[in-house]
């Protein structure tokens, strides 16, 4: 009886630590993952710095990092403020509308592409019009939970400092179209790769 006993309380160990070593494998990849660090810089003097998740998104990942790197980002505007919802950004021309010259394909759920990052406060992901893979240049922040959105944007990153700064936004005297009366602009993107080896990012050509 004492045998097995000590049997059964050895295969227990043995699952314990199987387990506990599998998830501190899975923890370790993940720790592992590159994961670049960019600094947004607006023409208020304030800052941003966002974490970026290529292991999710990560042709939209590409897709930001080459346009920061190129400079396209700098002098684009704030374009929209929704108190308690979100802030977007990134727009060449101030109105929604604006684009780099080509769209990227979804990487999310309701597009047929496994990405899991939920949308949270913080989270960034990429706006687009109606239809899919019609994202460019422009992106939000959310400043509230939105897990309702989960799957339906390209959700590739998180504000890791600064979420004070995005809340002040929300205070800005804003137009109907929630634009704010007195224009804000992205300066300058600064990057930190952390290891990560970025790719030219894929052009959406309808196929």
């Amino acid at each position: 009886m004492k045998k097995h006993k000590f049997l059964l309380s050895g295969f227990l160990i043995i699952l314990v630590l199987a387990f506990l070593y599998r998830e501190n494998l899975l923890a370790l990849v993940n720790i592992n993952e590159p994961t670049p660090v960019v600094t947004i810089s607006f023409d208020n003097g304030k800052k941003i710095e966002i974490e970026l998740y290529p292991h999710y998104a990560p042709n939209t990942v590409n897709n930001f990092l080459d346009l920061a790197e190129t400079g396209f980002y700098e002098y684009t505007f704030i374009s929209q403020v929704v108190p308690g919802y979100f802030v977007k950004m990134g727009d060449p021309i101030g109105n929604g509308y604006g684009f780099p010259g080509y769209n990227i394909k979804s990487e999310c759920k309701y597009n047929h592409f496994d990405n899991n990052l939920s949308l949270t406060r913080g989270t960034v992901a990429m706006a687009r019009r109606k239809d899919f893979n019609t994202e460019g240049s422009q992106f939000f922040i959310l400043t509230e939970d939105a897990k309702y959105l989960n799957g339906q944007y390209s959700a590739f990153g998180r504000v890791i400092k600064g979420m004070e700064i995005l809340d002040e936004f929300g205070t800005l005297e804003l137009n109907s179209n929630y634009q704010p009366k007195k224009q804000i602009f992205i300066t300058e993107i600064s990057i930190d790769l952390n290891d990560y080896v970025k790719s030219s990012p894929i052009i959406y050509t309808g196929d």
